[in-house]
């Protein structure tokens, strides 16, 4: 006759399987974590041949959007979707805002952009330009001072940035970022953001440092 476990043999058991996936956890969820910041500094880099290719056709970068909507929320900042239509960067009609590239840190959205140009708000091209937050030591970004400039002579040309592993503990930083060096990701276990921006006239600069 076969002897079957007992209940504390199971429960040993168990414990040793949970210490296991315990131990086993933190590896497998820095490696995903590494991976897709791999993702973004690529898809950001191909986003910066997108809008320089804008630039070359049109004289101009593409135009910002933003919204006073709460149910727009998620649109805000969005990659202009004038990349997609003109081709220079692939759309993505399964997502609600045509997404173009997904952040694979924010789900369903795309990357954020922000640039000195005209904006959309709810739908309309506003004349005035967006405002975009310059630190005062631009292009190094270390100074927590600074300013929003929506000037033709902005220093900065444009920005693109993923909001990071743990938007939403960024969510504080993000009227800042991503120019200001404190609202950067700095490694894992960072709630920072992921990003690129172009010195006017100059190099684009990543800030993964």
């Amino acid at each position: 006759m076969k002897k079957g476990f007992s209940l504390i043999e199971l429960l040993v058991a168990l414990g040793v399987l949970i210490l296991l996936a315990a131990l086993a956890a933190p590896p497998v969820l820095s490696a995903v974590e590494r991976g897709r910041v791999a993702r973004v500094v690529a898809d950001l880099q191909t986003i910066e041949v997108a809008l320089e290719a804008y630039r070359t056709d049109h004289g101009h970068y593409p135009p910002v959007t933003v919204s006073c909507m709460a149910a727009d929320a998620e649109q805000v900042l969005q990659l202009p979707l004038e990349l997609a239509e003109g081709g220079y960067l692939p759309k993505n009609e399964r997502a609600k805002t045509s997404a173009l590239l997904e952040d694979p840190f924010h789900r369903g959205s795309t990357y954020k952009y922000a640039a000195p140009e005209p904006y959309w708000m709810n739908g309309s091209m506003q004349s005035e330009r967006y405002a975009v937050w310059v630190p005062s030591d631009f292009p190094s970004c270390q100074s927590a001072s600074g300013k929003a400039d929506d000037s033709a002579n902005c220093p900065m040309s444009w920005a693109a940035w993923s909001v990071g592993p743990r938007p939403q503990k960024a969510k504080a930083l993000s009227n800042k970022a991503p120019a200001a060096g404190f609202t950067w990701y700095r490694g894992l276990g960072d709630d920072g953001v992921i990003g690129r921006y172009k010195q006017k006239d100059g190099p684009s600069w990543s800030t993964l440092r």
